[in-house]
């Protein structure tokens, strides 16, 4: 049965979807502003029971965090809940509040708010997607901490099926309210890589984001359908809508997860590969679950951010072989993809980390972090040959290819002479993710052997758009014309220069988007493991020459909602 709604359906909310599904419930919104605390003067004597009033709360937020992640069964959930222990337990909190308590005789509320919100400034600052979206997760540690020292706990009763809808949310808070019932998320903000999301997508709880003013159009108690898969929700359907939807569920198939025992081939013969994006070691299982022909992009970051900060060799090592041992193919290991923080030795707060210091521009000014990393990939690629590839995240000129090829021609060179085995034919490409790579291609292919096109920023740079900013995120089109036509200029010049071309943003796990690719030549895409079924489906079902036809007429077009539009056309005609 077809079901699917849009902007002219009765009390329709449109909104971004970051995990695929159809739940239907009852709304409970999730107030999670946060109340400021305002410095309030202790005197001498009340010292001691203050910081008593911190190791009391730490400890009973340890043991709740504990209580829950014996609980969960899905491995992912439960690392993250395994670094939010991490966080309450760093000894640099507890420093941090003991001295503003000692020092400044200050109450531990304020002490606790002030230690946090510190941390906080410090992500803000960074040009990092990833530790941007972590903020949402300190925010509600902190928050945690100051209800427990002034003993202002509040409990949310959560009925079952509820869809659950607020401005943000934390893992804890997602996981326990979906041990109480909940099947579904909406967020006013978040983004595609926040923990919440994460979770919300192992948990399999169908989720929007982006959805703005939620909690102003929606209150507790109203009958919602959330669709995933459709990026929107009806409040309060109409019965027929609602015995639609109910036959759409019982109707839903069982994916072709398992089904990959066909060449990954157009339905004419033409090959293409499906690779896997990862960041966690959790992941891995899906990524065999869901047939990728290797890791397409292994993001590195979560080694600077979690339990400790894994900068030793040893435990990117241990890292890198986990990603080899337990999935066929090649693994593509990127860099550390970074900005600058109030951490990073910088004097300055830059204006705007995303067009500064970040990427391969830190890296050749870190050398220590820069080379301690070439040394554990270059070490696991001697172990495993042919299997390992080396990916830049950010260049932007080709001066900066020659250096990084010096520090790792360096390293080889380290290791040979200290008797450690290289890979020489080790593969080294670039991520193109700003318009002057795409623009320039074929100069800077001549330099590398493979170019990866990194489709969030390259959207993000090309549009002039914060991917991270939610009052702009409808400006945020990672299939609109004009970045398609920076695409097949990047395939024109990488073809000239003899040099392989694959995808591995978000684009790439978008049906539009990967018969657009595959169209414009791109045979290798790389996604998150639970799109690759999807992608599969379409690719294997059509003829190149569909593919092709789609792409040339989409990079004429003027607008992603005229893409759109022709996409819908042309599937339809080509089924």
């Amino acid at each position: 049965m077809s079901v699917s709604f849009d902007e002219n359906t009765e009390n329709f909310i449109k909104a971004r979807s970051a995990a695929g599904g159809i739940s239907i419930g009852p709304a409970v919104v999730i107030k999670t502003d946060s109340k400021k605390i305002s410095p309030t003067a202790i005197s001498e004597e009340e010292i001691e029971s203050n910081k008593e009033k911190f190791c009391a709360a730490r400890d009973l937020l340890i043991h709740e965090l504990q209580k829950m992640r014996g609980g969960l069964q899905d491995k992912s959930t439960s690392e993250i809940i395994e670094a939010q222990q991490q966080i309450i337990k760093d000894p640099e909190i507890e420093k941090s509040v003991f001295e503003i308590i000692e020092k400044k005789s200050l109450s531990v509320d304020f002490a606790v708010y002030e230690t946090f919100s510190y941390f906080i400034e410090q992500l803000k600052e960074s040009g990092s997607e990833l530790f941007r979206q972590r903020i949402i997760d300190l925010e509600n540690i902190r928050d945690q901490y100051v209800s427990k020292v002034c003993d202002h706990d509040v409990e949310v009763s959560i009925p079952d099926n509820a869809i659950l809808i607020g401005s943000k949310i934390s893992p804890t808070e997602l996981v326990s309210f979906y041990e109480q019932g909940a099947s579904g998320l909406v967020l006013e903000k978040g983004g595609i890589t926040s923990h919440a999301v994460i979770i919300a997508k192992s948990l399999g709880i169908p989720c929007l984001i982006n959805a703005e003013k939620i909690t102003k159009k929606i209150k507790s108690g109203d009958s919602i359908i959330l669709d995933g898969n459709e990026g929107g929700i009806v409040v309060n359907p109409s019965e027929k809508i609602l015995n639609d939807y109910a036959e759409k569920i019982k109707g839903v198939k069982v994916s072709v997860r398992s089904d990959h025992t066909n060449e990954f081939e157009t339905m004419d013969g033409y090959p293409f590969k499906l690779m896997a994006n990862v960041e966690f070691e959790a992941e891995l299982p899906r990524v065999a679950e869901n047939n990728a022909q290797g890791i397409g992009l292994l993001r590195t970051e979560s080694l600077l951010f979690g339990k400790k900060l894994r900068k030793d060799i040893e435990d990117q090592e241990a890292f890198y072989t986990a990603m080899l041992e337990n999935v066929s193919g090649p693994v593509t290991i990127r860099l550390f993809d970074i900005g600058g923080d109030k951490n990073a030795r910088r004097p300055y707060k830059e204006a705007n980390p995303f067009l500064g210091w970040r990427g391969i521009r830190l890296l050749l000014d870190e050398k220590n972090l820069l080379r301690s990393q070439l040394k554990a990939i270059l070490t696991i690629a001697g172990k495993y040959p042919g299997r390992v590839k080396l990916l830049v995240p950010m260049v932007s000129v080709v001066n900066e290819i020659d250096l990084i090829r010096g520090e790792i021609e360096k390293m080889q060179g380290t290791l040979l002479s200290s008797g450690i085995p290289i890979d020489e034919d080790l593969p080294i490409g670039i991520m193109v993710e700003v318009p002057s790579v795409a623009l320039s291609s074929f100069h800077f292919a001549k330099k590398v052997d493979f170019l990866s096109i990194g489709s969030n920023d390259l959207t993000q740079y090309t549009l002039a758009v914060d991917r991270g900013n939610e009052k702009i995120h409808n400006l945020f089109q990672h299939y609109h014309p004009s970045v398609l036509k920076l695409i097949s200029m990047t395939v024109k010049g990488a073809k000239k220069a003899d040099v392989n071309v694959s995808v591995c943003g978000e684009l790439a796990g978008d049906e539009v988007g990967a018969a657009c690719l595959m169209g414009l030549g791109i045979n290798e895409l790389s996604m998150v493991p639970n799109s690759l079924p999807e992608i599969y489906d379409l690719l294997s079902s059509r003829n190149r020459n569909n593919l092709v036809e789609l792409a040339n007429k989409a990079v004429d077009l003027s607008s992603s909602e005229e893409l759109e539009e022709l996409f819908r056309e042309w599937k339809d005609q080509t089924a």
